[in-house]
């Protein structure tokens, strides 16, 4: 499968796995940092974007799979920096525990793969609850977004609402597959690789908090770099994107 890929910069090659209904615009707002010390590829992910579909019927784990080989394609054989986001860190971190020393450094943001959050209780709004204008629509986009992605949803503009419309209508899998799986913490636990963990202090998708997940990743990977991040929430790197970049920098490629 032939990826939609977006390259920037010069260096070792980094690889940006976005998240659940997304694409590669997710990271639009750390390409340029990150692209000044590494040769930045930021997919879209079959199944979302400009990428092509996955066969009906693809499960969390085959879907994996799926992403192994194709992501695969876009890096050379050894040395790839790796950075998944929410159901991308997931991705990422089942990616690289199949690709096993090919990755070299592991950062997941915000990832999901704890299981089904029981108990959570987002605010959020259904579009089949609208009369399906392109209003409407917005408003739906406009209020999730401020209640699962964002600490402050005074940033959210205009920009990022379209963002999210052209996103969501080219999600063609349910990523919730993958999401809602036990799986990130056998897949670090098994990685020979440095392992780096970041969440936005406000993640209100890091059920019960951060902190409580981060407790859980050091439980099993107590060597991994655990970092949060203040006045942000799930959509870290774009809510504090300056932030994100000097982490993953120092994390990746330090002086």
């Amino acid at each position: 499968m032939v990826l939609a890929d977006h390259v920037a910069g010069h260096g070792p090659p980094l690889l940006l796995v976005h998240g659940g209904s997304g694409s590669h615009r997710h990271w639009d707002r750390v390409v340029g940092g990150l692209a000044e010390r590494f040769h930045v590829h930021a997919p879209d992910l079959p199944g979302f974007g400009n990428s092509p579909a996955v066969p009906a019927g693809t499960d969390g784990a085959q879907y994996v799979a799926f992403a192994a080989a194709s992501l695969g394609a876009l890096v050379p054989p050894t040395g790839v920096h790796l950075v998944g986001f929410s159901f991308g860190g997931v991705v990422a971190a089942g990616v690289a525990r199949a690709w096993g020393t090919r990755v070299s450094r592991l950062s997941l943001l915000g990832p999901g793969g704890f299981g089904r959050p029981t108990g959570r209780d987002l605010p959020t709004r259904s579009r089949r609850d609208t009369d399906g204008s392109d209003v409407a629509l917005r408003e739906v986009a406009r209020h999730n977004l401020g209640a699962m992605m964002f600490a402050d949803a005074a940033g959210i503009d205009e920009d990022t609402v379209d963002q999210q419309m052209w996103n969501l209508a080219h999600a063609r899998f349910d990523s919730l597959l993958v999401s809602f799986s036990r799986s990130v913490l056998d897949d670090i636990a098994a990685l020979a690789c440095p392992v780096q963990v970041i969440w936005g202090a406000q993640d209100v998708l890091a059920h019960p908090t951060p902190e409580a997940r981060a407790q859980q990743v050091r439980a099993r990977r107590p060597d991994a770099r655990l970092d949060l991040v203040p006045g942000a929430g799930h959509w870290v790197q774009y809510e504090r994107p300056e932030a994100v970049v000097s982490l993953l920098l120092d994390f990746h490629a330090p002086a």
